[in-house]
């Protein structure tokens, strides 16, 4: 099944619902889509060839439970993705995430302070961290200006395609 027949089917499932933004990506062969719905819940998953077929719903809401249905058609999804549930008072926070696969670096070399500190405010374009891939250092820039609040990988640590490094709030 194509990326477009599964968006297709993925489109007729939720046509009758409260969704009003989709995301999707594709990265190396990785296919994720992330649909939000007007409260503020959010659906994301990555598609693969897999036979499963279920949706992971983390609500706005104040509790942390999360909701598992089964689509009606069968659309060859990845189950439960893990996404952060944004409380009420979160609603400020937003993340960074990794644009590649590789080794996650807080400063440009060992024994050297890092990049951005819990507590600094960043500027466009500012250098979070380095992510090394093949050998090669790939500087990570800022794309907002705002506070960090939390530094969410430890220096030397993997990283994949789309995991959260950085909780900032926007300015």
């Amino acid at each position: 099944m194509t990326l477009k027949n599964k968006i297709s089917k993925l489109i007729d499932v939720i046509k009758d619902t409260d969704i009003n933004e989709i995301e999707i990506s594709s990265f190396w062969g990785a296919q994720k889509i992330k649909l939000k719905k007007s409260n503020n819940d959010i659906i994301q998953n990555n598609i693969s060839n897999s036979s499963s077929s279920k949706n992971s719903i983390i609500s706005s809401d104040s509790s942390s439970e999360s909701v598992t249905f089964n689509s009606s058609n069968n659309l060859d999804l990845k189950s439960e993705v893990p996404i952060e549930n944004k409380d009420l008072d979160e609603n400020l926070y937003d993340v960074i995430t990794a644009p590649l696969v590789g080794t996650f670096y807080e400063s440009p070399k060992p024994g050297e302070p890092p990049f951005i500190n819990i507590g600094d405010i960043v500027e466009v374009g500012q250098s979070l961290c380095i992510i090394e891939a093949m050998k090669i250092f790939n500087a990570i820039e800022s794309d907002y200006s705002g506070e960090i609040v939390e530094i969410l990988v430890q220096d030397g640590e993997p990283v994949e395609f789309g995991q959260p490094l950085f909780k900032f709030i926007k300015k």
